[in-house]
């Protein structure tokens, strides 16, 4: 769906010509309540408000002032939506929600047909910012409450419109931003139809910018909870489903650490990332499982009946597996069968996330045929993992790492003198910010080989010694990278190997996937080895990670401590 700067609403949603204005009472309330009624003032308030027929606040300010139109209606008499025709009693909405545009790329305003199911409505927008913010003040001056019981619905109308200028309005008021259900730092959720649909950065932007402006008025407001105790972190983590980009998750999380929001907080015998395992929310798990300690990866539900120690993994493999099963039940509702379609990349994509971060296979149980079907669900994904981020990523970081290096390749003079102005330190940083695995054998061994490889790289007389030339082994032309790593005792035949006693990164990197594969029971022959394919892993072989070294200034093999 094409989205303007300013947000665009999917085509799909109801107009102002399929909804009628429901006023007065709700229906089965009327008897209690006879001495209420909704002025023609308040009508005509409200339709000038829906139809944005209004072109000056004056116009808003007689009809209260002077005509008596009420902009905070008890809720009974609020002007309700309802789908046209359908005779339902339809949905309330305050006057000052109602009239804040949507900027967002999705229908933040419902109306409701006679079966109480909820319709999008897409609502015009006013001529300017400036008219709609002098339409906000005008019924914010004549009464209409931001704060206090039940007015949270118009702050938070504001968030998910992704509505700046109504922001600041409701700021400039100088009241104080009352909590509420939802709370107003909650992530904004897709309507239930449109699950899966993404929103634009522009709107993602906008709603950054929002939730900064209110963490600076009131940084309290990171510390809101649900109704169960659950802090935003954990909200977040129930209701992702990737509608926000990566980026946008990560921003908005971090704002919320910074002021307070506990990563590992327990609601329930329940983590935020256990919520995210089991909801199949794979940005909110990345972000959590770059942040927790190594420990929380596979910690266990506790504290709470029904729960049984189950670790993140098992969570979001449990979700993937009923998500297939669902999708496959042909005597399910089609709708129901595509929702759950649409869930299965969803969990896929947390499990490989919390097995980057040492997510534990070993935690699984395999006692019943369930269990053993989920096990093989998780290594698929494992397989997935070790063919295309691990080998990729190393090269990846070593890449980001050298960069600084590199542009210094013309000469031997020039790159020996910018190899002693090296940072390594931020070598380092750099190694860790790109390697996407950590918390695991394979991850440790992973970046132990991409540091040597760059501290080598420094020693090498150029880029081109350290990307390799191209050589004749055992009768087959092949690149050779910087052969950095001494093996104690070479093993390998001799076709596949270029100098005795050496071995490049890739085929480190190459052996720390093998390990890893038969640790779990993968088949060798399922691990993509990306170069010198026809030599299999004949030149990756070595007796032990403690055979791995290099040489020293005095030509002794020293060990990498690498195990």
């Amino acid at each position: 769906m094409a989205s303007s700067a300013h947000g665009q609403q999917p085509d799909d949603c109801l107009r102002l010509s399929d909804i009628e204005i429901g006023h007065g009472f709700y229906e089965g309330i009327r008897h209690q309540t006879t001495h209420l009624a909704t002025t023609d003032a308040t009508r005509q308030l409200t339709e000038g408000i829906l139809f944005r027929t209004f072109t000056h606040q004056q116009q808003v300010t007689d009809l209260i002032r002077r005509d008596g139109a009420n902009p905070n209606s008890a809720p009974c008499l609020r002007p309700r939506l309802r789908v046209r025709g359908s005779g339902g009693s339809g949905r309330p909405y305050r006057l000052l929600a109602l009239a804040i545009d949507n900027m967002s790329d999705n229908a933040i305003i419902e109306a409701v047909d006679s079966n109480g199911r909820w319709w999008p409505l897409a609502l015009p927008h006013w001529s300017s910012p400036e008219l709609e913010a002098a339409i906000l003040n005008a019924l914010i001056d004549g009464g209409a409450r931001i704060n206090g019981r039940g007015a949270y619905e118009s702050v938070r109308m504001a968030v998910c419109a992704g509505n700046q200028s109504a922001a600041n309005v409701f700021l400039a008021a100088g009241q104080e931003l009352q909590y509420g259900m939802p709370p107003i730092m909650e992530l904004p959720t897709p309507i239930f139809d449109r699950f899966g649909r993404r929103v634009s950065p522009g709107y993602e932007q906008r709603l950054l910018s929002i939730f900064r402006r209110f963490i600076q008025y009131d940084p309290t407001l990171a510390a809101e909870e649900s109704r169960d105790g659950g802090n935003l972190i954990y909200m977040a983590a129930r209701n992702e489903r990737r509608p926000h980009s990566q980026a946008f998750i990560d921003s908005y999380l971090e704002l919320l650490v910074e002021n307070g929001s506990d990563v590992t907080a327990v609601n329930r015998g329940l983590t935020p990332l256990h919520v995210a395992a089991g909801a199949g929310s794979p940005y909110v798990a990345d972000f959590l499982s770059r942040r927790v300690a190594a420990a929380d990866i596979n910690r266990g539900t506790r504290g709470t009946t029904g729960w049984h120690n189950e670790t993140p993994l098992y969570l979001a493999v449990s979700g993937l597996d009923g998500a297939i099963r669902v999708s496959q039940a042909g005597h399910l509702p089609q709708d129901t069968r595509n929702r759950a379609s649409g869930e299965i990349p969803l969990y896929e994509a947390t499990i490989r996330s919390l097995l980057r971060s040492g997510a534990d296979i070993g935690r699984l149980p395999i006692t019943t045929p369930g269990d053993r079907r989920c096990r093989n669900l998780v290594l698929t994904q494992c397989t997935a993992v070790l063919n295309t981020d691990i080998h990729t990523g190393a090269m990846a970081a070593l890449n980001a790492a050298l960069a600084p290096q590199r542009p210094h390749e013309a000469e031997a003079i020039s790159w020996r003198i910018a190899a002693m102005c090296f940072d390594q330190d931020a070598a380092n940083d750099t190694i860790a910010a790109t390697l996407t695995v950590r918390n695991s054998d394979m991850a440790r061994r992973v970046c132990a080989a991409v540091d040597h490889f760059v501290k080598s790289a420094l020693y090498a007389s150029s880029n081109r010694e350290v990307v390799g030339g191209t050589a004749d082994v055992g009768g087959v032309t092949v690149r050779m990278p910087l052969q950095c790593f001494a093996l104690r005792a070479d093993s390998r035949p001799h076709q596949v190997v270029h100098t005795r006693g050496r071995v490049g990164v890739r085929e480190v990197v190459q052996r720390a996937r093998l390990d890893e594969a038969a640790r779990h029971g993968i088949e060798e022959g399922a691990i993509n080895k990306g170069f010198n394919e026809h030599w299999g892993s004949a030149d990756c072989e070595f007796d032990g990670w403690q055979q791995l070294g290099r040489i020293d200034e005095r030509g002794q093999w020293v060990t990498l401590g690498i195990n």
